[in-house]
């Protein structure tokens, strides 16, 4: 059996400018939600639960990368995990600071964030 490259991807909102930990926290938001929600019995990602499953064993790769606003909402519009600041500390109320993909092949993520670039600071 060929090894499969399972990755998560997280997409992070930079247009508002969130400071490293807040960015961290946001992430980590996105990646209990995700896990949790993949872990569920009416998960919206029922057809991937054997991808979840195997990245699970293969040590959970996760990819994170910088996008705009718009780039943000369309993949919420496409239904992957969004999360939403409760705006207690720096940003808005509200606003969009992350979204993940469920795990799965880094070739089909690339149909959807190969144009986006790895968030480095």
């Amino acid at each position: 059996m060929n090894k499969r490259d399972l990755v998560q991807y997280f997409i992070v909102n930079k247009e508002l400018n969130m400071s490293k930990g807040k960015t961290a926290a946001q992430v980590a938001h996105a990646a209990t939600l995700s896990t949790l929600t993949m872990m569920s019995t009416d998960s919206p990602f029922q057809d991937r639960q054997e991808d979840f499953v195997e990245w699970v064993q293969t040590g959970m790769k996760k990819i994170v990368l910088k996008g705009k606003s718009v780039e943000l909402e369309k993949l919420k519009g496409d239904g992957y995990f969004s999360i939403h600041d409760s705006g207690l500390t720096e940003i808005n109320e509200g606003s969009l600071t992350v979204v993940a993909l469920p795990p799965m092949e880094k070739f089909e993520a690339k149909e959807i964030v190969g144009h986006l670039t790895l968030l480095k600071n």
